[in-house]
This record gives structure tokens, sequence and C-alpha cells, in this order.
């Protein structure tokens, strides 16, 4: 291999692409110690997002997903589901595994609405949420983003009896907190998250902190004062207005819909073969998806015009006791990946 890269070789050799793919694996899977050749260990290798998985198809990448690990790639599927109208996807993304949900969320509604096919609402698996996305849906796409978002991660909200961010007053025009004891922040400064995100760190004088009564309610720090993490302004408040929204009844049986998505997914993997890539490569992948979409739509068309009821999800024979509301919700739309 290395003789392939000295000077009196040629050059058109270098650039042939299968050439370039064996560097790659073999400069990430390879080391050189004292002139030998050494394995690299799991922690030396490169991140998932950049590892090769095969050389044959150099784009498909390594993903665990809860219990589920898989090599390849990851399809999004948006769909409709008004109850008066035959469900059709109307939308595929197709990804490498490894890139995240929601990364995906402004794509597909950028697309969607390219397309004139944004709906009023979208229902998302709580992956494809966040702060960013629940403000852009709302301002750039005049769309309601329904989904589950994540919970206040703190000590003092997992533990439901400490001091969360919910317990303490934000004056965003003075650039302020007041916390639950009536003490005001001392500082408050623009910063950047792990993920270069914006946010806003607001401390508290250490003398309020260490005189306060209610210190072990507030933080665990036996000398630091409380450190808050707040987004911009905007941000904060949409995230925090959806999660006094998630916890009504009115969200979970809106939220209900998504569900039909799953028979969707399950319907592409078990009669479509949809997780069975027939070509090697990213675009050939996405063309089988976009097929496959396309059968099922063809397929539910041909249902609808027949009159055949769609499947329902299977219950139990407990939960068959109870009678289902009554369905008034507005045409939607869903995306889930899988």
């Amino acid at each position: 291999m290395s003789a392939i890269y000295e000077a009196q070789a040629p050059e058109q050799l270098r650039q042939q692409p299968c050439i370039e793919i064996l560097r790659r694996v073999w400069v990430q899977q390879y080391y050189l110690e004292a002139g030998v050749v050494q394995w690299r260990t799991p922690d030396h290798l490169p991140p998932h997002k950049q590892l090769i998985c095969s050389p044959y198809d150099p784009q498909a990448r390594n993903r665990t997903k809860r219990d589920v690990n898989w090599t390849g790639y990851t399809v999004h599927l948006t769909e409709t589901c008004d109850s008066d109208k035959p469900h059709l996807i109307t939308h595929v993304e197709t990804t490498p595994a490894t890139t995240g949900d929601v990364e995906m969320t402004e794509i597909i509604h950028e697309a969607l609405a390219a397309q004139d096919l944004l709906p009023g609402e979208h229902l998302v698996d709580t992956a494809y949420v966040d702060a960013q996305h629940l403000l852009t849906s709302q301002v750039k796409y005049d769309l309601d983003l329904v989904g589950p978002v994540p919970g206040d991660s703190s000590w003092q909200a997992q533990a439901a009896q400490g001091f969360d961010l919910s317990c303490f007053q934000v004056d965003w025009e003075a650039e302020r907190v007041i916390c639950p004891m009536g003490c005001h922040s001392h500082s408050w400064g623009l910063h950047s998250d792990n993920y270069d995100n914006p946010v806003i760190r607001v401390r508290f004088r250490p003398s309020d902190c260490r005189s306060c009564s209610s210190r072990s309610l507030c933080t665990r720090s036996p000398k630091l004062p409380r450190v808050l993490t707040l987004r911009p302004q905007a941000q904060h408040l949409a995230l925090t207005a959806a999660r006094q929204r998630q916890t009504t009844a009115q969200f979970k049986q809106r939220y209900a819909k998504r569900a039909g998505v799953e028979g969707t997914i399950s319907q592409a993997v078990g009669a479509f073969g949809l997780r069975h890539c027939r070509y090697i490569g990213l675009a050939k992948t996405h063309l089988q998806h976009i097929a496959t979409a396309a059968a099922i739509n063809l397929s539910r068309l041909f249902d609808w015009l027949r009159a055949v009821p769609r499947s329902q999800t299977r219950q139990s024979r407990f939960a068959a006791l109870k009678p289902l509301p009554q369905d008034n919700l507005s045409s939607q739309a869903l995306e889930c990946g899988a």
C-alpha cells in the first residue's frame, strides 16, 4: 500500500476511489508503533459518523438505538393522518444511520414547504423535538410541532423536592433571575453549550447562597453558588409552553394519532421489505425507499377506493373494554425514523 504513495508511483493510481477508501479503512483500523502494525482498540477508533463499516458501501454507518444495532441507513417517513382520507406518505428522507433524528426536523419541513405539503400540525417522536424546532416551526412555517419534549434533567427536578428551573422567576428585560428565597442573580452572560447552541448562564452571589436556609434544596455544592443555564428567551418560552402542554389530556388525545406511523413502519418492513437494502450507497437506497413509499401509497389508495377499512392496533381484552374518544382532529402529518 505504501508503494502507491511513493514519488515514482503513477499518480492516477492514488486517485482511484477504491484506493482512497482502502487507505481510509487502514488508517481507521490500524496504526504503526515501533514499526509494527497494531489494531486500534475500540476507544481509539474514529467517531461512528466517520467510521467506514464496509469498503463495499463506504456511506453506511453503524448505530445502536436502544436494544437494536444495525449498519446502514435510517429512513424518515412523513404521512398524512386525516380520519376521512387515505393515509398517504408525503415525504421520504434517507440518511446514514448515525444522523440524529433531531437533525432532520428542519430538513423535512423545508422539503414539505417546497412542495406545498406542510400540515397544520406535525406529530413527531420526541427525538425530533428541541427548543429551536418548536420556535422555528411556529415562526417560519406557521406549523404546530407536536411531540413530547424532554423534561428538566436537573437533580432537583428528578427528585421532585428541590428548586428546579421552574421555581425561579426570570426577568428577561432586566436580565436577572429571582430565586425562590427572593435573592437576585449576580451575573448574566451569553455562552455556548457542548453542541454550540447559545445559552445564558446565570450565577448568584456566593454570600447569598452560603447563608441560605434552603441551600440543600438548591445546590449540592458545599461552597459554590447556584448556576442556572437558560436558553434564549424565545426558545425558553416555547420549551416551557410545550412542557406544560404535554401534561394535559388534550395533548395526549391529539398525540395518540402518531401511533399510526408505527403501523406504517410495520407495514413497510413486513410487507414491502423496507429494511432490506437491495442496492449499495445512499442515493440508491433512498431511491428504493421512495419506490417503497409509492407502492404503499398505491396499495392504500386501492384499499380506500374499495372501502377496505384500515387495520386497527391490536388491543388487549382489558383495554378494549374502555370506549375510544371521539375523533375530531384536523388534518395532520406524522413523521418517524426507522
